[in-house]
């Protein structure tokens, strides 16, 4: 034990015994770079969410170069979407993984390989699998919870699935400049806030966000879209002014629809399966939104046939 650096830091009773307690430290050199370490840590170590974006950005783009690819990547993630929902609400006794799966991938892949023209078969399937499981397997007074498995078939399903339908309609490129002018948003909105944020845009749902780093996030955000909606889209300056804020407007909502459904059961991340950012859907909660109105937009000005 080294006795003199132990009596540096700890006071020592009339007795000669130290408090709290005898700990084993190691030598001085040992000893001296561990607190170098603590005083001077790494990026890394100090800037978990940045390294985590990056990491993201690199592995989404990566993923994203072809349709294939893309899609596989949109499959593991409704799989560990629905781990996390299945998880938060706790279905094990309750309803089945698999069934819950099906709610976030049926749609992804019916509107994929088939378009809108099929896009309701698997809302009419799952509420058929759901009533036949639960009269045949469940007893009374768990039918509170069942509604939260039908919401994330409407909110996780049909966003995953609006990602999928601009995948193979558009093209991986531009499927991915959408994603990320998410991303683009929320890093405008969060140093703006942070730096100048005054007034909180909704204090009992997302107390962190602002009205001015909100508004600073629109429109970085929105400038971002309407260039990628010029390049790839041919239609009016208004039409891709007004599908560029709306598609960053329900960006936020969706991300404060997620965060208040995160609030009615206590929990402050899905999961923590990505340091800094929390779990996968915390990641894609945004676009969940964005995406099924760009999808509304571009089928009524019949951009896909």
């Amino acid at each position: 034990m080294n006795y003199l650096r132990y009596k540096k830091l700890y006071q020592s009773d009339n007795d000669g015994t130290f408090w709290p307690g005898y700990i084993e430290l190691p030598d001085e050199n040992d000893s001296s770079q561990i607190s170098k370490d603590q005083e001077n840590p790494s990026f890394f170590s100090s800037n978990p969410r940045v390294v985590t974006g990056l990491a993201l950005i690199i592995i989404v783009a990566a993923m994203f170069i072809n349709k294939t690819s893309a899609l596989i990547l949109l499959v593991i993630v409704g799989l560990l979407a629905t781990k996390e929902w299945f998880d938060m609400f706790e279905y094990e006794t309750i309803l089945p993984y698999p069934l819950l799966l099906y709610a976030a991938l049926a749609p992804l892949f019916v509107a994929y390989f088939f378009g809108l023209n099929n896009f309701h078969i698997p809302y009419l399937i799952f509420p058929i699998g759901v009533i036949v499981y639960t009269g045949t397997f469940i007893n009374y007074g768990v039918y509170d919870k069942f509604g939260s498995s039908f919401l994330f078939l409407i909110w996780f399903g049909t966003g995953l699935a609006s990602i999928g339908y601009f995948l193979n309609n558009f093209g991986p490129l531009f499927t991915f400049l959408l994603l990320i002018s998410i991303s683009i948003n929320d890093v405008a909105a969060y140093e703006f806030g942070r730096r100048y944020g005054k007034k909180k845009l909704s204090e009992n749902i997302s107390p962190n966000k602002t009205v001015e780093g909100f508004a600073a996030g629109l429109f970085v955000g929105s400038i971002f879209v309407f260039f990628v909606l010029n390049y790839f889209l041919t239609v009016t300056l208004t039409q891709k002014i007004l599908i560029s804020i709306l598609f960053v407007l329900f960006g936020t909502l969706g991300d404060l629809f997620e965060s208040k459904i995160k609030r009615s059961i206590e929990l402050k991340d899905t999961s923590t399966l990505l340091p800094g950012h929390g779990g996968v859907l915390d990641r894609i909660d945004s676009q969940l939104l964005s995406f099924p109105i760009l999808v509304l937009f571009v089928h009524f000005l019949d951009l896909i046939q």
